[in-house]
C-alpha cells in the first residue's frame, strides 16, 4: 500500500495549469518535528514536499490555497525521472494527492488568539461548557 497523509504549511501559492485533458496543480508543503537535544535546546527539522494535484481539485486548490496556509492532505508517493535538453536524467519524488482538508489559514496563523471558553475547552479536557445541564439524573 502506498499512501501518504502530511500536515504542514503551504510553501508558495499553488501553481495551476490547463491542458487539453485537464488540469494540474503544483505546490509545495512544509512539515516540520521538533525535540530537544541532550544540552535542552529546540531543534526543529523541516521536510519540504512536492505536492501535486489533478483534476477539479486543482480549481478550488487555485481559488482558495495560499501561501502559509496550513493543510493536511492525502495521496500517494510517486518518483519519476525525465531528461532535461542537455540529455542529463534528473529524479524527481512528488506526493500526487486525492485530497485535502484546510487546517488553517495564514491570516488565522497570525491573529492574535484570544482565550474564550470555547476555545479552551479543546486544550483542557475538564472543562464543562456553561449549557450543559450538570444534574444527578442522568439517563444512563
Amino acid at each position: 500500500m502506498n499512501k501518504v497523509i502530511l500536515k504542514g504549511n503551504v510553501g508558495q501559492d499553488p501553481e495551476v495549469k490547463t491542458f487539453e485533458n485537464g488540469k494540474v496543480c503544483k505546490f509545495s508543503l512544509a512539515t516540520s518535528e521538533s525535540y530537544k537535544n541532550k544540552s535542552g535546546e529546540k531543534i526543529t527539522n523541516t521536510t519540504w514536499h512536492n505536492l501535486v494535484f489533478w483534476g477539479i481539485l486543482c480549481d478550488t486548490i487555485g481559488k482558495y490555497v495560499h501561501k502559509g496556509d496550513q493543510l493536511l492532505v492525502e495521496g500517494k508517493i510517486v518518483i519519476r525521472n525525465y531528461e532535461d535538453k542537455s540529455g542529463i536524467t534528473h529524479w524527481a519524488t512528488e506526493i500526487v494527492c486525492n485530497s485535502f482538508e484546510f487546517c488553517s489559514s495564514a491570516k488565522e496563523a497570525k491573529e492574535p488568539k484570544s482565550e474564550s471558553k470555547a476555545e479552551r475547552a479543546e486544550d483542557d479536557p475538564s472543562y464543562i461548557p456553561e449549557n450543559i445541564n450538570q444534574s444527578d439524573d442522568l439517563p444512563y
